[in-house]
């Protein structure tokens, strides 16, 4: 038993230590499995209807293509014209928030010397500039780099390539995989498969279209109440909405500074209160319930440790393999839980 229990963490080692070492060309590949995952049940489903698995999968690919482009050209043109909007109005947004803040000033000037207050304008002036100045060069020099438009270039070809091959064959890959499990325990194994498979698909395709409905709620909301930049705000808050509150409270708080540098009047920060309002609504008692469920055994303050650590050691490819590892150790610590509870140490009164 001792020598099983040796083998499988020196196997898991081994794999954690080739995703670190390969991290760098390991994106597109993962972002690959976790498609063809999610693009399975739809492949499945044409199967059924008595359609070749090859065909089958070109199709759902094909169609994932297609619906991104179009989703592209839709969007991209909405946020050319609020980004270049935005742009323009950067004066005004600057002279009004200075309105807004100058009778701050006026009133610190009663308490602190006029040389001081100088020093404080001029380092607020200058930090602000470096920052400006360091995000215009970092920009700069990511979109200069040869290897980085290369990187580009290779994920979105390698992508659907990988994930149509993965796709064509996943049955014969899962087949495969439930044979290299030791006979005597291949139940067992095959039900915590089953149980990991159900927690990972409740939670990453519900969370995927509770996430995309929030992005087109919240940014056509905020667009028709008048918020600048209000679809661009709207949208990012929406897809940050798998990390557990942080997508909704990104939103909030930049419409709401929006709406401070862009206008006085009450209206429109009542409008950000019914928009975001609503949208929690819909996500907390109709989508996440419906489509996510509230037994997938992932707690909100796990989700967000599990990314915020898979984000730290491994950059975006840790963020996407962040919630099938949660999952993947939330299944094996219950099933130890479960063992420690059902042993003699446990039950044992003396």
């Amino acid at each position: 038993m001792k020598k099983i229990t040796f083998f499988w963490i020196a196997v898991i080692f081994l794999i954690a230590l080739a995703f670190y070492l390969l991290r760098g060309i390991m994106l597109p590949f993962v972002m690959s499995f976790i498609l063809a995952y999610i693009l399975n049940p739809l492949v499945k489903k044409l199967v059924v209807h008595k359609w070749n698995r090859m065909i089958a999968t070109l199709v759902v690919i094909v169609g994932l293509i297609i619906s991104i482009l179009l989703s592209i050209l839709i969007i991209v043109p909405v946020l050319e014209a609020q980004v270049v909007s935005f742009v323009r109005k950067i004066p005004t947004y600057a002279a009004t928030l200075w309105t807004r803040i100058q009778p701050l000033f006026d009133y610190v000037k009663e308490y602190i010397h006029e040389n001081q207050l100088a020093n404080i304008k001029e380092a607020l002036s200058q930090q602000s500039m470096q920052v400006v100045n360091e995000l215009g060069n970092t920009l700069m020099g990511l979109f200069s780099q040869s290897a980085v438009l290369f990187d580009i270039v290779s994920f979105i070809i390698i992508t659907p390539v990988v994930t149509f091959y993965l796709l064509a064959d996943w049955d014969v890959i899962v087949m495969k995989i439930k044979k290299l499990f030791p006979r005597r325990n291949a139940p067992f194994l095959e039900e915590k498969m089953a149980e990991l498979d159900m927690t990972l698909s409740a939670f990453v395709r519900g969370q995927a279209i509770v996430c995309l409905f929030l992005a087109l709620f919240y940014g056509i909301g905020l667009s028709v109440i008048g918020i600048d930049l209000g679809f661009g705000i709207g949208f990012i808050s929406g897809l940050l909405s798998f990390i557990p509150y942080v997508g909704s409270l990104t939103g909030f708080f930049l419409s709401l500074l929006m709406a401070f540098t862009q206008s006085a009047e009450w209206s429109l920060f009542v409008g950000i209160l019914l928009v975001f309002g609503i949208g929690q609504f819909f996500e907390g008692y109709v989508l996440t319930p419906k489509l996510v469920g509230d037994k997938v055994g992932l707690h909100p303050a796990w989700v967000i440790f599990a990314l915020f650590a898979g984000g730290s050691l491994f950059g975006f490819l840790g963020v996407l393999l962040a919630v099938p590892i949660a999952a993947m150790l939330g299944v094996l610590i219950r099933t130890a839980v479960g063992f420690y509870q059902n042993s003699l140490f446990y039950k044992a009164k003396k």
